[in-house]
């Protein structure tokens, strides 16, 4: 799903309007991101769960993409999951784009954070806005 009426909600380049020593610099409107970000989130997993068709308890484990605390809390409380279920790297790692999903889901799989036959959900939430999320038996 998206909410492309937000692209603009981060900025990069001669769009973005910000220049350090003649350096394009990113500028993010970082609240507008939460809140646009976590309601998009909410739709995609509505969506989500009616398309996989899992019990209430169900996804097992997640991993979402990793941009920082506050995010993951709004997120996991807007779609009902306990933050029990979520593994995160941003901690250490921090918010490294879109590289953040696969290499989490690596780490949860090492560390057996992630066992066979669980039913995980990867969620990713980018700007843009866009959001997707699958559904896996690990």
């Amino acid at each position: 799903m998206n909410a492309v009426d937000q692209h603009r909600l981060c900025l990069w380049g001669p769009d973005a309007g910000a220049a350090v020593d003649g350096e394009h610099m990113m500028c993010t409107d970082a609240v507008g991101v939460l809140q646009h970000g976590v309601a998009l989130g909410r739709r995609t997993y509505d969506a989500f769960r009616k398309q996989m068709g899992w019990a209430a308890d169900k996804p097992d484990r997640i991993i979402c993409h990793q941009v920082g605390a506050a995010h993951q809390k709004t997120l996991l409380e807007a779609v009902g999951i306990s933050g029990e279920k979520d593994f995160t790297t941003f901690e250490y790692l921090g918010n490294i784009g879109t590289v953040s999903l696969p290499i989490t889901a690596a780490i949860a799989d090492e560390r057996e954070f992630i066992t066979k036959n669980d039913l995980v959900g990867f969620f990713g939430i980018g700007s843009g806005l866009n959001c997707m999320m699958l559904g896996i038996r690990w």
